[in-house]
C-alpha cells in the first residue's frame, strides 16, 4: 500500500512538476518566494534560509531547500533581491535561481510595492533510481538530460504597519517532459494566481493578534486557501495555527531572540489518508536582518 501512495505521488509530480512554485507553511516569515513585490520590504538587508521536508517517512516525498537575500538600495524607491532553491519530488529535481526587483511608492503610512523576477529552473529527472516491475522498459533506462529553463514571475504588495495586501503570479511559463526532454511552454491555463491579507490587532501589553489568508487558483482547479492564525505574547514569541483546505494543518512558531534574528518551525498534520504513513511536515527556517532600523519611516506588519 505504501509503494501505491509513492507511485501515485509521483505521477502527480511528474504532471504538474515545474507548474507549482515549493510549497512553504510559513508564507509570511519568507514572502519573497511567493511573490517578488515582497523585495525589500524588511527595510534592511535580509538574508534568510529554510528546510522543509514533507510527508516524512515517505519514500520519495517532496523536500525543499530555500536561501533569500534581499536588501532596499540606498536614497532609492528600489530593491532587489536573490532567491536559490532546491527542489525534490520522488525522482524530479529542480535548483533554481532568480533574482527580484521592487519599485516601492512610499506614503505617510504605508508603502505600494510592484515586483518582478527573473531567473532559470535547472530541471532534471532521474528514472534509474526507480525500481519499476519492468526493468527493460525502454522510457526508464537513463536518466533525462539537465534541462535550463527559464521564467519570470510579478507581484504587487501593499503594507502599513498594521495591514497588508498581496498579489503575484508566482511563474509564467511551465515546462513538461516531452519524451526524455523538457519542453518550455506558455499557457494561460497553467498559471497559478495568490492572494493574500491580514490584519494585526492589539490585544494587550506588547501582545496581538494576526489573522491572515492565502488563496490559490489555477484554472480548472478549485481554489486552495491557507488561513493562518498568530498570536504574539511578546516581541520575541509567536505562537499560530493554520489550515491549508482539504490538506493539512498547522502548527506555527516563531521565536525572535533579537530585533535582527529571527527563528521559525512549523509542523503540518495531512488531513487526508497520508496520515496513516508519514510523520508529519516539517519546515525550519532562520532570518537575519543587517542594520536594523528602529524607526523606519515605513513601519510595516510584522511577518509580512
Amino acid at each position: 500500500m505504501k509503494k501505491l501512495i509513492f507511485i501515485s505521488i509521483l505521477l502527480l509530480g511528474a504532471k504538474a512538476y515545474g507548474q507549482f512554485t515549493p510549497l512553504q507553511s510559513q508564507y509570511l516569515f519568507n514572502g519573497i518566494g511567493l511573490n517578488p513585490a515582497y523585495t525589500g520590504s524588511e527595510d534592511a538587508f535580509s538574508i534568510s534560509g529554510s528546510f522543509r521536508g514533507q510527508w516524512l517517512g515517505l519514500k520519495g516525498a517532496p523536500r525543499t531547500e530555500t536561501l533569500t537575500a534581499h536588501t532596499p538600495l540606498k536614497n532609492l524607491s528600489s530593491a532587489v533581491g536573490l532567491q536559490v532553491f532546491a527542489d525534490q519530488i520522488g525522482v524530479d529535481r529542480n535548483t533554481g535561481f532568480f533574482a527580484s526587483y521592487a519599485y516601492r511608492l512610499k506614503f505617510e503610512n504605508s508603502t505600494l510595492a510592484f515586483g518582478v523576477a527573473a531567473g532559470m529552473n535547472m530541471v532534471k529527472t532521474n528514472f534509474t533510481e526507480l525500481s519499476p516491475t519492468d526493468e527493460f522498459d525502454p522510457l526508464l533506462q537513463g536518466d533525462t538530460p539537465l534541462s535550463i529553463l527559464p521564467d519570470f514571475s510579478f507581484g504587487m504588495h501593499f503594507y502599513s504597519k498594521r495591514a497588508f495586501a498581496s498579489f503575484a503570479v508566482p511563474q509564467f511559463l511551465s515546462h513538461k517532459l516531452n519524451g526524455m526532454k523538457y519542453r518550455i511552454s506558455n499557457d494561460f491555463s497553467d498559471y497559478n494566481y495568490t492572494l493574500g491579507g491580514g490584519y494585526k490587532f492589539d490585544l494587550f501589553r506588547e501582545g496581538s493578534i494576526k489573522p491572515s489568508i492565502l488563496a490559490k487558483y489555477k484554472v480548472g482547479r478549485q481554489i486552495q486557501f491557507d488561513f493562518n492564525l498568530m498570536v504574539a505574547f511578546n516581541p520575541g514569541l509567536e505562537i499560530g495555527l493554520a489550515y491549508r483546505t482539504s490538506e493539512a494543518a498547522m502548527l506555527l512558531v516563531k521565536v525572535n531572540p533579537t530585533k535582527q534574528f529571527q527563528i521559525m518551525y512549523s509542523l503540518g498534520i495531512p488531513m487526508n489518508s497520508l496520515l496513516s504513513y508519514t510523520y508529519g511536515s516539517h519546515e525550519i527556517g532562520i532570518k537575519y536582518n543587517f542594520k536594523y532600523v528602529t524607526k523606519a519611516q515605513n513601519p510595516r506588519f510584522l511577518g509580512w
